[in-house]
């Protein structure tokens, strides 16, 4: 009977994947999307229970399309943080020219 009332009190702070995957807008590769999209995702896993981690990153791949699906397809990421290294990597804006240049100068 413990058992039972703490996984329910336990379940209350949590929501579901139905309502978790509302926070996650479909994102099409646009670099201006992608951080919105990376918070988003961490959102919903925090507001999860752990337990559904697996059911919502398959749920959260269904919400990549286009360019990006495509680019996922090809490679292993069996999990959000590998996901989320991925888009990072991938699809966020890079510094400008300068900007590099102005990193690359300042590494001496």
């Amino acid at each position: 009977m413990a058992f039972r009332e703490s996984n329910t009190a336990n379940m209350a702070n949590f929501i579901s994947v139905g309502e978790a995957l509302k926070l996650v807008a479909p994102f099409k590769g646009d670099k201006r999307d992608v951080l919105a999209f990376i918070v988003n995702v961490d959102t919903a896993f925090g507001v999860s229970d752990a337990i559904n981690a697996g059911i919502l990153f398959k749920f959260v791949l269904t919400r990549i399309i286009e360019e990006p699906r495509t680019a996922i397809a090809h490679r292993n990421l069996e999990n959000w943080e590998k996901l989320k290294k991925f888009l990072n990597n991938t699809f966020s804006e890079k510094g400008t020219l300068d900007y590099h240049d102005n990193q690359l100068l300042n590494t001496k």
